[in-house]
Order: structure tokens, then sequence, then C-alpha cells
């Protein structure tokens, strides 16, 4: 009887199946919560200056958006993939932080912003650059101002937006 190459050698096969189930756990470790680690990754992001008059809002009850996802309009939900999705999530995320910004409401109602005024500014954006679909190439400037709008947003309502 012939026996598999496995079974001649069970030590073989034992130690094979452990490596490869040490390497499949490693995998699925959670990243540290070092926080020093953490902002030692973080200070490779540039950074944004905050003005020096940027304050809190007095009484600020910080919501993150990704906790709001029952609120968030259909089209963002739509928008998390497709031919334009960047561009409109670009365009969501100024609107998103204007409107923060705007009302003082760090709340998912101030968050989560009107996705008609998203369709309004693709659609001049469109028509301004003779295009039928928005890229990210398009909308860069945008997702720049929103970001640089976010850190003080961030400021404004004491957390993560």
């Amino acid at each position: 009887m012939k026996m598999g190459k496995f079974q001649r050698k069970p030590f073989s096969a034992a130690l094979i199946l452990a490596t490869l189930l040490t390497g499949i756990a490693t995998a699925e470790t959670p990243a540290p919560t070092d926080l020093a680690q953490e902002e030692a990754y973080l200070d490779v992001l540039p950074k944004v200056e905050v003005p020096d008059d940027v304050q809190p809002f007095p009484g600020a009850v910080n919501e993150e958006f990704r906790n709001c996802e029952a609120q968030w309009p259909a089209g963002y939900n739509a928008a998390q993939s497709g031919p334009e999705a960047r561009a409109l999530r670009d365009i969501y995320g100024f609107v998103q932080v204007q409107n923060v910004v705007g009302t003082e409401d760090c709340t998912c109602i101030g968050k989560v912003a009107s996705w008609e005024d998203v369709e309004r500014v693709a659609e001049a954006l469109r028509k301004q650059n003779g295009v039928e679909r928005l890229s990210w190439l398009h909308t860069k400037d945008i997702a720049a101002e929103a970001d640089r709008l976010t850190v003080i947003a961030e400021t404004m309502c004491g957390g993560s937006f």
C-alpha cells in the first residue's frame, strides 16, 4: 500500500498546518492601540493650518459622520461605486463640512448634508468642464478645500469628523 506524501511525514504536515494557522491568526490581529505609534503615522500626512481665531462651538456635541449611516442620503450611498463615485464624494465632503461650519451643528443633523446640493455642483462642473462624467481630476481642488475645512470643523466640534 502506497502512502501519500503527508501520511509518511505526519510531523511535517502538522508543522505546515501550524505555520499556516499562525500566519492566518497574525493577519487578523488588530492594529496596536498605542497612540504614540498612531500619532507617528499621522505625522506623515500634510499639516493643515488652523487659524488662531478658530474656537470650539459653545456646547458642541460631536458625532462622527460614520455613526450617522442611517441618515445618509440615498445619493451618497449610491456614490460608493460607479464612474463618478470619487468626484461625487469629494463634492459631498465639501458640502458637508460647509454645512457643519455654517450651522455650527456637529451632530448627524449638521454632518448629513443635502444630496441636491451635490447634484447642483456636479452639474455645474460637468458644464464647466464640458464632460458627461466627472473624475477626481475635476474635483481635486474641491476635495483639498474640504480637507482644509474639515480640520477647522474638527477644531470647532471638538472631535473627529
